[in-house]
């Protein structure tokens, strides 16, 4: 999937969505194509009408994760904005996308290796491919930011590899401990990508 993807069928949908709350919950490894069905309300056979194989399931789940990211964040690269805030506006992009469709980056992120390891068929290896070409093209568009930022002296000189790796890692940090709360305040995630926006901009400057 890329920004300029078609959409899928909502079926398609419906079951990445099953999936990926199944995966998340029980686990990659553990999770069945049964168990999504269940969650579903819908036979197997709906299922592998769509996707081959639980491993064609699951790269599809990582896949479809890679692009929500993107696609909430690309449009901001041809803005005509300083580096500073056009890194700005990608986080405040990042952050509520990524916990918008919190069980899809839950999955990726415990099963992204193993699932680079198990990969079985043609198929599955081409969505792994993908899933690697994905997490590369969206990189590059922060990775350009922070270049741009250095040649123009907006940015202190670093190691501009480490200095995107650890950013990702930042700003990707609430999959790990965020959890939707029925009493959330509406500006909690908004103020938490502007926190981490200051913070990801401060490590650079």
């Amino acid at each position: 999937m890329s920004p300029t993807s078609p959409p899928i069928s909502r079926s398609k949908s419906e079951i990445l969505d099953a999936a990926a709350h199944v995966f998340m919950t029980l686990g990659a490894d553990a999770a069945s194509i049964d168990d999504v069905a269940r969650h579903l309300g819908a036979t197997k056979g709906r299922i592998y009408h769509h996707f081959p194989s639980k491993g064609a399931l699951l790269g599809e789940v990582c896949l479809r994760a890679a692009a929500f990211a993107h696609e909430a964040v690309a449009p901001v690269i041809d803005t005509p904005l300083p580096p500073e805030d056009k890194l700005r506006q990608m986080i405040l992009a990042h952050v509520p996308a990524v916990l918008g469709t919190l069980p899809y980056h839950k999955v990726i992120i415990q099963s992204y290796l193993g699932i680079m390891q198990k990969s079985t068929t043609a198929q599955e290896r081409a969505l792994f491919d993908g899933i690697r070409a994905e997490r590369a093209a969206y990189q590059d568009l922060f990775r350009a930011v922070i270049a741009e930022g250095m040649e123009a002296g907006r940015f202190r000189q670093q190691n501009l590899s480490i200095a995107l790796q650890s950013l990702l890692l930042l700003v990707n940090a609430p999959v790990f401990w965020y959890q939707p709360r029925a009493d959330e305040p509406e500006e909690f995630i908004p103020d938490l990508a502007a926190q981490l926006a200051d913070m990801a901009i401060a490590s650079l400057t």
